[in-house]
């Protein structure tokens, strides 16, 4: 059976990405738009989805990909894109493009060890470089790609008694049978009329199925949009870039699904090079993990990642309400080590997890047991001196002893906590005779005058900022499983 997803991975090889793709993008490197900066964005597969919050930078980096190529010169009716044409500046955006800002291009050439480099960078008013862009035909489909006509105040609509015919274009029968596909009903035909009112001339598309026929002015808005946006891919010359802005909008999940597989075939045809923005898990999760990008801002900048997985995005974009792994620990003290230690490690995928305090290490054993038995995902990290079973997802915190006695035995943490509360965390342990590792935190409260929280976010705080790479084989571990 075919696999398209493999097929056009092998297609775009770098030794033989020129000859299926033309000379496509290899990497994009932006400097100074919209507050991202030194930002490198990788292109490893023909079609590159980049997922992230609302204001992540995502329709920054279609609209400076649709501005990488110059006008073919076989080309009459087309019109090329400049940088300037999506960052406009005004008294209410006097700043979307810093002074110093720069975009460089890498294409691909007939010499994979010697790709092109072209910069285009800012010069007063200027943009030298564009010159030296290859070219290509580049087509932007963003919201307005289709626009329902009763909303636009066609001609069609509004001069619809004086309306005339004029010449009618016809779609391939294997185009009508992908459209369809994604639709998901069956279409007698469809193509595009050409017609005219008071000597103007527009094109309206036409559906036949069931036995009628209507107009896209009686279509819904997701069967319009695919309809404009499958025809200007299948239309389009060969190896063309195109920019899709959430092509998701107003589709069933089943056509998301299946608009995504079009995707990988429409470039596995015809040699197409597609960057789109979206928030749909399901068009993510159809695609492989090589055209899966999430991007994130934050206080600290912008950064891309890399091959992350649809569900570890959506649990992102859903602010946590859908967790990808659940973490089964012992108690309280163990969640809120792994949290922070998390925090300080990998702060991206705490959005992803889910951690438990079940009870004792039986308890963690079969909490995880049932929940991977009803399809959910989970692990579970015990203590360290219960040991680990992988291949019943059972691990285990580093080091030998139960956490709370590797945090309030570690010298840092003993030094914190005299010179803090004035205990001494031997003569404490040993003249209270302490034996349940569960009751460290309860005695230092109480010797501390303070709330057992307090002492523990205390401890961990002190010991999570001595610690090293101990806890970076775990973490690896969880990212694995995401």
């Amino acid at each position: 059976m075919a696999n398209n997803k493999v097929d056009l991975l092998k297609k775009y090889t770098e030794k033989s990405r020129y000859s299926n793709f033309g000379p496509c993008i290899r990497k994009i490197h932006i400097d100074g738009f919209r507050g991202i900066r030194n930002l490198d964005l990788i292109l490893d597969y023909p079609i590159t989805a980049i997922s992230g919050l609302n204001g992540a930078g995502k329709s920054t980096l279609g609209q400076l990909a649709v501005c990488a190529y110059k006008k073919p010169s076989t080309a009459t009716e087309y019109k090329r894109q400049y940088i300037k044409d999506f960052f406009p500046i005004s008294p209410a955006d006097p700043k979307p493009i810093s002074d110093d800002a720069k975009i460089v291009y890498t294409y691909e050439t007939d010499d994979h060890k010697k790709p092109q480099e072209v910069t285009v960078s800012r010069a007063n008013s200027a943009w030298p470089g564009y010159k030296r862009q290859p070219e290509r035909h580049c087509y932007y489909v963003g919201f307005t790609v289709y626009i329902p006509k009763v909303e636009r105040r066609d001609l069609s609509v509004y001069g619809g008694s004086t309306l005339k015919f004029t010449e009618k274009r016809e779609i391939e029968k294997e185009v009508i049978k992908k459209m369809a596909k994604i639709i998901g009903h069956k279409y007698d035909d469809v193509s595009f009329q050409g017609v005219s009112h008071k000597e103007k001339e527009s094109e309206i598309g036409i559906a036949s199925r069931l036995g009628y026929s209507y107009s896209e002015n009686n279509m819904g808005f997701g069967e319009g949009r695919i309809l404009y946006t499958i025809d200007q891919l299948e239309t389009s010359p060969e190896q063309s870039l195109f920019i899709l802005e959430e092509p998701e909008t107003s589709l069933h999940e089943s056509a998301q699904h299946e608009f995504a597989k079009y995707l990988i075939d429409v470039c596995l045809r015809r040699g197409h090079q597609i960057i789109l923005s979206t928030h749909s898990s399901v068009i993510l999760n159809a695609l492989p993990p090589e055209a899966r990008k999430l991007i994130l801002r934050n206080e600290s900048g912008v950064e891309i990642k890399n091959k992350i997985s649809a569900s570890h995005i959506r649990s992102i974009l859903s602010s946590g309400h859908s967790r990808e792994l659940d973490i089964c620990v012992e108690d309280i003290f163990s969640k809120v080590l792994l949290t922070e230690i998390i925090r300080l490690k990998k702060k991206e995928i705490l959005k992803s997890i889910a951690i438990h305090d079940i009870g004792d290490k039986d308890a963690v054993r079969e909490a995880t047991q049932i929940l991977n038995k009803t399809g959910k995902k989970a692990i579970a990290v015990r203590d360290a001196d219960v040991g680990e079973d992988k291949k019943t997802h059972l691990f285990s915190f580093p080091g030998s002893f139960p956490p709370e006695i590797e945090v309030f035995q570690n010298t840092q943490v003993k030094i914190a906590l005299q010179e803090k509360y004035d205990i001494d965390m031997d003569w404490l342990l040993e003249r209270d005779e302490i034996k349940d590792h569960h009751k460290i935190a309860k005695h230092v409260a109480k010797e501390a005058e303070t709330e057992e929280e307090v002492i523990r976010n205390y401890a961990i705080e002190k010991y999570t900022g001595v610690i090293s790479n101990e806890f970076d084989k775990l973490i690896s571990t969880i990212e694995k499983y995401l």
